[in-house]
């Protein structure tokens, strides 16, 4: 019978892959919509939507032309584009990370038992980080945003799924190898 080693360093490059994939795929959904209340008349209809993307998106496309017009968009922009990137480096670097060690405990490198405790570590952070971004996007976000006269909508992305599905896979690994041996 195979050692665990020789096969529970799958499980963290089957993340890799995952987050590899999340970089290319929408982050979240996003819609926003300006209204204001009489006897305000805006400069213009205000109504934007699309989806954001680690590397930019339709999203920060859409918000473009409001800039000059609203300086929220601007902010908004602003925002919106460092979400992405935090995204992107947070994936990236993860990546990075979890495939060294798969690597190292693969050749023996790394001890397993530090090793699983890492993935229950990023596991748990994994799913909690969204979940914290999802409460902030729904519950946070839109208060903030409705005393400026914008009503704003929010979807959660592949992106934001599969990063849930690694954290999932990775405890998942830790599990099996806490049994395994």
């Amino acid at each position: 019978m195979a050692e665990t080693k020789d096969w529970i360093f799958l499980f963290p490059i089957i993340v890799v892959v995952f987050l590899i994939v999340a970089l290319f795929l929408p982050i979240m959904y996003i819609s926003m919509d300006y209204y204001i209340t009489p006897p305000y008349i805006p400069p213009a209809d205000f109504s934007v939507a699309g989806d954001l993307l680690p590397f930019g998106g339709s999203f920060l496309e859409e918000l473009q032309p409001w800039v000059s017009t609203y300086s929220e968009a601007e902010n908004m922009q602003n925002v919106f584009r460092w979400v992405g990137i935090i995204f992107a480096v947070g994936f990236g670097l993860d990546a990075l990370t979890l495939l060294i060690g798969a690597i190292r405990v693969k050749t023996g490198g790394k001890e397993l038992r530090k090793a699983r405790k890492r993935w229950l570590g990023s596991g748990i952070v994994k799913i909690i980080s969204q979940v914290v971004v999802i409460v902030i996007m729904v519950a946070y976000i839109p208060g903030l945003l409705e005393e400026y006269g914008i009503i704003f909508g929010f979807t959660m992305g592949l992106g934001m799924i599969l990063t849930m599905v690694a954290g999932g896979i990775l405890i998942f690994a830790y599990i099996l190898a806490k049994i395994a041996g």
